[in-house]
């Protein structure tokens, strides 16, 4: 679910976050509910640990929520968590401009990715290409039998 730009990835927790968990008596404890402000939403999000991502990047953990003072922060200070070419991991704030290398990176990252998506496909289809191969051995198998 998308709160204000940021992506609340875990639906359990982001759940939890607004309306709460059940408690020992059966009712529910914690939770901003429903009429938060997106703001509250996202630090109660932030507090339970919830994944949160802007685009593709992930959002470092106490962006929402100060957990030194165990409160929503006034102001989000959201710092963005990459990782360089040797990768070491490194924060970014959200609106910073990236280093070049860490621009090298992500690209060197989404090929992988694209790699592996395309290996992925690639044998998804042999599967498939077997299992029709099987099926019409097995047809004929069938057919001659009858």
């Amino acid at each position: 679910m998308k709160i204000k730009g940021y992506d609340c990835v875990n639906a359990e927790k982001l759940n939890r976050a607004i309306y709460g968990a059940i408690g020992p008596n059966g009712k529910p404890v914690d939770g901003v509910t429903e009429a938060a402000t997106d703001e509250a939403k996202l630090a109660e999000y932030d507090r339970l640990g919830g994944l949160i991502l802007k685009g593709v990047r992930k959002v470092k953990m106490g962006s929402f929520w100060d957990f030194d003072k165990r409160k929503a922060r006034e102001a989000a200070d959201v710092k963005l968590v990459l990782s360089d070419l040797e990768g070491n991991q490194v924060e970014v704030g959200e609106d910073e401009a990236l280093a070049p290398e860490l621009i090298a990176a992500e690209n060197i990252k989404a090929k992988k990715a694209e790699a592996r998506a395309a290996k992925v496909a690639e044998r998804e289809a042999k599967v498939a290409e077997r299992k029709a191969r099987a099926e019409e051995r097995a047809a004929r198998r069938n057919a001659k039998t009858e």
